[in-house]
């Protein structure tokens, strides 16, 4: 039969001498048990996670979650509808790539970043430029600019 002296043995044995071969047991015994309960925890974190999507949240899995994170979930599908096409958005390009031909455009509008083709301009809006923009982009779609055009008076960031 094993004896649990016997196992926390060595680690006692790293302890200091002068504490006594009590405390140094309670020590190990505490941080035996602390290195348990961490692994036990990590594997809880581990294989307890699941991502919920906003189709689930929808459609009758609001019960899984808890009131505050489905609300919360709805409210985020609601607060991001899809923009008019015909309408114009504004925003900066923040990336610009000449041999792939490829631009991106933050805008505080759309979510995510937006994609532009650089072909359709003798000269393409430059890093930090004002744009404004209409296109493909909203909640369910790859935000792509189908037409992109300098904002009139706009002077370059930085």
């Amino acid at each position: 039969m094993l004896d649990i002296q016997t196992i926390l043995a060595p680690v006692a044995d790293m302890l200091p001498a002068a504490w006594g071969d009590n405390v140094r047991l309670t020590v190990a015994a505490a941080l035996f048990t602390a290195v348990v309960l961490g692994v036990v925890l990590l594997v809880a974190a581990l294989l307890g996670r699941r991502k919920h999507t906003v189709a689930e949240v929808g459609s009758g899995g609001a019960a899984a979650l808890p009131a505050g994170a489905a609300a919360k979930a709805v409210a985020l599908h609601a607060a991001a509808p899809d923009l008019d096409p015909e309408e114009w958005v504004s925003g900066n390009v923040i990336h610009f790539d000449r041999y792939k031909a490829v631009g991106l455009i933050r805008s505080d509008r759309v979510k995510g970043l937006v994609r532009f083709d650089v072909a359709a301009f003798q000269r393409a809006p430059r890093v930090g430029e004002a744009v404004r923009f209409k296109g493909r982009h909203g909640a369910r779609r790859r935000p792509v600019a189908m037409v992109v055009e300098r904002l009139p008076g706009a002077k370059r960031a930085g």
